[in-house]
């Protein structure tokens, strides 16, 4: 059963060794590793070339900058697995035996196998995920209530990289990353639990994802908050329109919501005003508020307004940040 490792590359030099050698260290051999070089300009370019000539499973795809969603949609495109696996280039692979172990060991190839991953912060300080109720999700009767479950427990992780997916469900319902969009993961996977039959959990810690103040997801920018009202607005649509999961997506979406209340401290000044513009537009989102968190800062929005919410949002935000670093 083949695997197709798909890792876009972007000016992340320093990591890029440490990232491919977690997957050829893998005892599972079946492989083929997909580095796409999205136009890098720090010499990672250069890099995927030499790493490619130490083993003839490395294909090197190099391209003009066109963003995270393009490069992975190439991978896609270029893959032969049965199995695709996406993996952030400033990331790595913590077990040696992680896909030997995810695989399946009959004759069943899921559409989904979803496993953990863990924090890996300064000094390779490692924090832990909540394992899945792996009896719970035995015992739930679909797919639909398996998403269900996830959105309502807050236990469904957005990200591409927990995740091995059977190619073909993605190319025969045209399931690929929307160009020009930050947190293109949100908008994927929503997309892709929407064809998901069969689905395989593993309480495995295999996925390290590493904390670095310059990468993309630790950055507040107006455009991740534009990015999100095309989001919002795209699902508003599909769920009017009656796709599957439409209430727990909505769920899912109020939850999003909050997390840009999270953020909006760290805008610079300019970028504010239109922050709040695109939080007030959508916070119809909260009217489907099911879980403490949704519900508190649906309350705070109607009692306190939309500002002091989410400065009120943002200082929380920011202490626990910190009293979790501690606490490591």
């Amino acid at each position: 059963m083949k695997v197709s490792v798909i890792i876009p590359v972007y000016n992340v030099e320093p990591y890029l060794e440490r990232c491919v050698r977690s997957v050829l260290q893998q005892d599972y051999k079946d492989l083929e590793i997909i580095l796409v070089d999205d136009g890098s300009t720090d010499g990672s370019g250069v890099l995927c070339d030499q790493i490619s000539t130490r083993d003839n499973r490395i294909i090197v795809i190099h391209q003009a900058n066109q963003g995270l969603s393009t490069a992975r949609n190439v991978g896609i495109l270029h893959a032969t697995g049965q199995y695709l696996v996406f993996l952030d280039s400033d990331d790595r692979w913590m077990l040696d035996n992680g896909l030997t172990t995810l695989l399946p060991k009959d004759d069943k190839t899921p559409d989904l196998i979803v496993f953990k991953n863990v924090h890996v912060w300064k000094d390779d300080v490692i924090s832990n995920t909540k394992d899945y109720d792996l009896e719970i999700l035995k015992r739930l009767s679909d797919t639909k209530a398996v998403f269900a479950y996830l959105v309502q427990t807050q236990q469904f992780r957005m990200s591409a990289c927990f995740l091995l997916v059977r190619r073909q469900l993605l190319i025969e319902n045209n399931i690929f990353f929307p160009v020009g969009l930050i947190s293109e993961d949100i908008y994927w996977s929503m997309h892709l639990w929407q064809y998901v039959t069969t689905v395989s959990f593993v309480n495995l810690d295999f996925y390290g994802y590493f904390h670095r103040s310059d990468s993309l997801s630790t950055l507040a920018s107006i455009k991740v908050y534009e990015s999100y009202d095309k989001i919002f607005s795209y699902w508003k649509n599909e769920c009017d329109n009656g796709c599957i999961n439409k209430d727990i997506i909505r769920y899912y979406l109020a939850d999003m919501w909050v997390n840009r209340g999270y953020n909006y401290i760290y805008l610079n000044e300019i970028d504010k005003p239109r922050a709040l513009e695109i939080l007030n537009k959508h916070c119809y989102l909260l009217k489907y508020a099911h879980n403490p968190k949704t519900k508190r800062s649906a309350w705070m929005v109607k009692h306190l307004g939309l500002k002091c919410t989410v400065i009120i949002l943002g200082i929380y935000w920011h202490m626990r940040s910190v009293l979790m670093r501690h606490a490591i």
